[in-house]
């Protein structure tokens, strides 16, 4: 999942392959989630969040932004907003146990993205 910091525009163009797309607003609330496929396009608001979630075959996808000088942001890596999230509301927020949220907080914030 990842977002445009600024007020950019995002148009997604899907190659290949399948899988959904989720796409929620600045109020939390979700705009989007649909099945695409290979020739699907879509288009990103400013200030919403998009996740592409491929299928088991794979997806390839461009984008294009409205803006010469883009700012986006990833939920994981190293500028990970997870960094800033506490453990327990990460277990509520995924219903999971203690253990769970180790080991998915130690997958995702080292990474580079």
């Amino acid at each position: 999942p990842g977002f445009s910091c600024d007020s950019a525009y995002q148009v997604t163009y899907i190659v290949r392959g399948s899988g959904r797309v989720q796409v929620v607003g600045p109020d939390g609330k979700r705009v989007l989630e649909t099945r695409i496929e290979g020739g699907s396009l879509f288009i990103v608001p400013r200030f919403h969040v998009v996740s592409k979630i491929a299928d088991a075959s794979g997806m390839e996808w461009f984008s294009i932004i409205t803006t010469p000088n883009p700012i986006f942001s990833h939920l994981a890596g190293k500028t990970s907003v997870w960094k800033a999230i506490s453990p327990e509301v990460l277990e509520a927020s995924f219903n999971t146990t203690p253990e769970m949220e180790k080991l998915f907080r130690s997958k995702r914030l080292d990474s580079e993205i």
